[in-house]
C-alpha cells in the first residue's frame, strides 16, 4: 500500500514539474510575450514622471482587483460562472457583419472591426487602432473571436496604412501576429513607452516605431497624434505588470477631432482632456469586458457614456465588446446598458455593423445585436 501511495505521489509531483517546465519554456520561448524594454527606451522610462522607479503608475490611486461590495463576484462565484456560464453569455449564431472593402475607404470614413479595432481615414492618412485579428491570449486557440457572417481580415484592409496606434500591450489590444502581417503595409507604429521592445522582438524596424509618454505628440504631415492618460495597467507575462505604459489617443486633422480611449476606469482626467483637446467629433469609448471587481480599471457602461460627456464628444462609439468573451456578463449587456444610459443623458450613440464603413454626416445607429 505504501509503495502505491509513494508511486502516486511521485507521479503527481512529476506531472506538476512537467507542467511547470512547459510553462517556463513557453513563457521564455513564445514570441507572443514580446520583450522587455532596454537601451534608450529604458532610459526614457526611468526619466518619465509617470514611472516611480520600479513601475508605471496611474495618475490616481488604482487597484487592478477590488473587493466586490455585494460579494456577487467572489473567486468561487467567478470560477462557477466560468464553468456554468449564464445563458446568452456568447452569441448563439454568427454576428451580422459586412464585408470590409478597405481600399475603398474614403476621407472622413470609419469602420469598426470588432472589440477595439478601428479603421479610419482623416487628413489623407489611413489609421488603424489596436488591430487584433487573432487570439486575445498568449495560448493559441484559447480566446478566439466570435463567429461572424463576414469576418474582417488583414487582407480586407487598405494596401497602405499610414499609422498603427496601440493603446497598451494586453493581448486583446496588441496582436503580435497581426503586427507582423501588417508590417509591410505600415509606415509608422505609434506605441506607449516600453511597447517598442515588443515590436522590435517581432521584427519591426526601429525607424518605424514612435514611442510616447502621456501628453507627448507626433505629427504626421497634417495629422497630430497625442498620447493621453487612461486608468489601467499593462503586462503580457507573469512578472511584467506595469512595465510598459498604457493610455488613450487624440487624433486631430483639419477636418476631424477623434478620441480613442483604449482601456480605462473612470476618472477626472477625461474632463481635462476634453477641456484641452475637445470638443471631439467622435469618441471611441471602452464599453465591455467589465465586472465589479475591475471597477477602477474598466468602465461600467454608464461611466463610458459619462466619460464621453466629459470629453465633450458629439458622438460616442462603444468599443471593447462584440468580438471576445473576456468577462462574465452576457455578450449584449454592455451595449444594452450603454444604449439606456445614452438615451437618459441625450448622448448620440454610433452603432454600425462590424465591417460597415460610415461617416459622421449620417452616423449609423443600428440595433443589430437583437438578431
Amino acid at each position: 500500500m505504501k509503495k502505491i501511495i509513494v508511486r502516486t505521489l511521485i507521479g503527481l509531483v512529476s506531472i506538476v514539474l512537467l507542467v511547470v517546465i512547459i510553462g517556463v519554456l513557453f513563457t521564455n520561448l513564445s514570441p507572443a510575450f514580446g520583450d522587455a524594454p532596454s537601451g534608450e527606451s529604458l532610459e526614457r522610462i526611468k526619466a518619465s514622471k509617470n514611472y516611480d522607479g520600479e513601475k508605471f503608475v496611474n495618475l490616481i490611486a488604482t487597484e487592478v482587483q477590488t473587493p466586490d461590495p455585494q460579494n456577487e463576484q467572489s473567486m468561487a462565484g467567478f470560477i462557477y460562472k466560468n464553468f456554468f456560464p449564464p445563458e446568452d453569455k456568447n452569441p448563439s449564431k454568427p454576428l451580422p457583419s459586412k464585408v470590409l472593402k478597405g481600399n475603398e475607404l474614403e476621407e472622413g470614413h470609419f469602420a469598426w472591426l470588432g472589440h477595439s479595432t478601428i479603421l479610419m481615414k482623416t487628413g489623407g492618412k489611413v489609421i488603424i487602432a489596436d488591430p487584433v485579428f487573432n487570439n486575445a491570449s498568449p495560448i493559441p486557440g484559447s480566446v478566439k473571436p466570435f463567429h461572424m457572417e463576414n469576418t474582417p481580415t488583414i487582407d480586407d484592409l487598405p494596401s497602405k496604412i499610414d499609422v498603427v496606434l496601440i493603446s497598451h500591450d494586453h493581448y486583446d489590444h496588441l496582436d503580435y501576429k497581426a503586427i507582423q502581417e501588417l508590417d509591410k503595409r505600415v509606415s509608422k507604429f505609434l506605441v506607449p513607452l516600453g511597447v517598442k521592445a515588443h515590436l522590435l522582438s517581432w521584427g519591426i524596424d526601429n525607424s518605424k516605431i514612435e514611442e510616447k509618454d502621456w501628453y507627448e505628440s507626433f505629427s504626421y504631415d497634417s495629422v497630430e497624434f497625442t498620447f493621453t492618460p487612461s486608468r489601467h495597467f499593462s503586462g503580457r507575462g507573469l512578472s511584467d505588470r506595469f512595465s510598459t505604459l498604457w493610455g488613450s489617443w487624440v487624433i486631430q486633422s483639419d477636418s476631424l477631432n477623434i478620441f480613442f480611449s483604449g482601456d480605462s476606469g473612470y476618472f477626472d482626467e477625461f474632463k481635462k482632456i476634453g477641456e484641452k483637446y475637445g470638443p471631439f467629433d467622435i469618441a471611441f469609448m471602452e464599453n465591455g469586458a467589465y465586472n465589479t471587481n475591475w471597477n477602477q480599471i474598466h468602465f461600467m457602461p454608464e461611466q463610458s457614456v459619462q466619460a464621453s460627456i466629459d470629453l465633450q464628444a458629439k458622438h460616442m462609439f462603444p468599443i471593447h465588446w462584440g468580438k471576445f468573451d473576456l468577462s462574465l456578463h452576457k455578450w449584449t449587456e454592455p451595449i444594452t446598458r450603454a444604449t439606456d444610459a445614452s438615451e437618459l443623458k441625450d448622448v448620440s450613440l454610433v452603432t454600425p455593423l462590424i465591417g460597415e464603413v460610415f461617416n459622421l454626416e449620417n452616423p449609423p445607429n443600428r440595433v443589430w445585436w437583437k438578431f
